[in-house]
C-alpha cells in the first residue's frame, strides 16, 4: 500500500504543476495581447492616439498611377494589333509561291519532308504573311 502512494505522489505533483503552469500562461497570453487591466487610462489613450496617427499617414501618401514595369517597353517595338497581320494559305503541286508583298513562312508537305518551298514527294501547303 505505501508503494502505491509513493508512485502515486509524483503523478499529482506534475497534474498540480501542469495546472498551474497553464493559468500562469494565460495570464502572460493577456499581458501580450494588450489585455492587461493595469494599464491606466492615460496610456490607451496614448496607443489610440499613436494607432490614430499611423492610419492617418497612409491617407496623406498620394496614390500613384501604376507605372508600366517594363523596363524595356521604350526599346522595343510596339506589337502588332491583334487581326492586323495578314496570313494567306498557299497550295500548289510540287511548289508553293507568295506574292511579291508576301514572305513564306511555312511549307507544310502531305508526305515527306519540305524542300525549300516545295515538298519531296506529296502536295505542298504554304503560309505566306505580309512583309
Amino acid at each position: 500500500m505505501l508503494r502505491k502512494t509513493i508512485y502515486s505522489m509524483p503523478i499529482i505533483i506534475l497534474t498540480i504543476g501542469a495546472a498551474s503552469a497553464q493559468t500562469a500562461e494565460r495570464d502572460l497570453q493577456d499581458l501580450k495581447s494588450g489585455q492587461n487591466s493595469w494599464r491606466t487610462q492615460l496610456e490607451k489613450k496614448n496607443d489610440r492616439d499613436i494607432d490614430r496617427d499611423y492610419q492617418s499617414s497612409f491617407k496623406k501618401i498620394p496614390d500613384t498611377k501604376q507605372k508600366n514595369s517594363d523596363p524595356w517597353g521604350d526599346a522595343r517595338s510596339a506589337p502588332p494589333a491583334a487581326g492586323t497581320e495578314q496570313l494567306r494559305i498557299v497550295s500548289g503541286e510540287k511548289t508553293v509561291s507568295c506574292n511579291a508583298d508576301e514572305v513564306l513562312v511555312r511549307v507544310i508537305c502531305s508526305e515527306g519532308s519540305p524542300e525549300g518551298a516545295g515538298c519531296s514527294a506529296g502536295s505542298p501547303t504554304g503560309l505566306c504573311r505580309h512583309k
